[in-house]
């Protein structure tokens, strides 16, 4: 099933438009990385993909049906969303911080039911951060606030997750633990949307692969379709190489510095 389906989408700033005539399809278990240039309109493209920005032109279908016609709570049970690193961080307990991801699906002020605090918990196991429940968000390490952004988001709803460059600010070991997290969900049947800086951690967890420039999709398929090396050289005007790597056969690139090129 087609979980979106852009037709003959514009949109943009005001007058300063990103997309013009943007077809676009995501199914249903698809675990995909939108990458490309800065500026290129990744980020553009996830707020409209979430109706954080309305196109000008063409529609935009959520499992078949127009957009538009689900109110915003609806949409909010639908799809959880996890946005880019952020300094404004209130000094909210991570349980209850957590707990937040249930409110569109509660009534105002009802009360949380033994279903929702199953949920909750179930996602703070998910991501490992038990033993932060009673911590400050403003007490956090990045990769431990990254981690509780996605807890409350999996409290949300675990069936369709779009995230903003979740590991861009992150070191290896809390980049490798949230992507495996994204992995294991979308190994039980989630759609996974994300951006991503990292070209090698894209090819080494997404099942599908998706290069914008300049308000254009420049390719869209498979790693080991996309991730060649005219593509990648073409897609951020860079010299670089492409191997294979030796324990996942999925393809990976090295950047080739100006002083070595020849």
């Amino acid at each position: 099933m087609k979980i979106f389906d852009l037709q003959k989408i514009t949109a943009g700033y005001g007058k300063h438009l990103i997309f013009q005539e943007l077809d676009l399809s995501i199914s249903e278990g698809d675990f995909i990385s939108i990458i490309g240039p800065n500026g290129a309109g990744k980020s553009t493209l996830i707020k409209v993909l979430t109706g954080e920005i309305e196109p000008t032109e063409g529609d935009i279908l959520f499992k078949n049906a127009p957009r538009n016609s689900y109110k915003k709570n609806e949409l909010a049970r639908e799809i959880s969303i996890v946005h880019q690193f952020t300094e404004n961080i209130l000094p909210f307990r991570v349980y209850d911080f957590v707990k937040m991801g249930r409110f569109p699906h509660q009534k105002l002020w009802e009360i949380e039911t033994a279903r929702d605090t199953e949920i909750i918990l179930n996602a703070v196991n998910i991501t490992g951060i038990s033993s932060l429940a009673d911590r400050l968000l403003t007490e956090l390490s990045g990769g431990e606030l990254q981690l509780t952004h996605i807890a409350k988001a999996l409290a949300q709803n675990k069936n369709i997750i779009i995230l903003d460059e979740p590991v861009s600010h992150l070191d290896l070991k809390h980049s490798i633990e949230i992507m495996d997290i994204l992995y294991n969900l979308n190994k039980e049947g989630a759609t996974i949307i994300t951006v991503l800086h990292d070209i090698n951690i894209a090819s080494a967890y997404c099942s599908r692969i998706i290069g914008i420039k300049k308000g254009d999709i420049f390719f869209d398929g498979s790693p080991e379709d996309v991730i060649k090396y005219d593509l990648i050289e073409d897609l951020f005007d860079i010299v670089c190489i492409t191997r294979e790597n030796p324990i996942s056969g999925r393809p990976y690139i090295y950047p080739v510095p100006k002083h070595l090129q020849k």
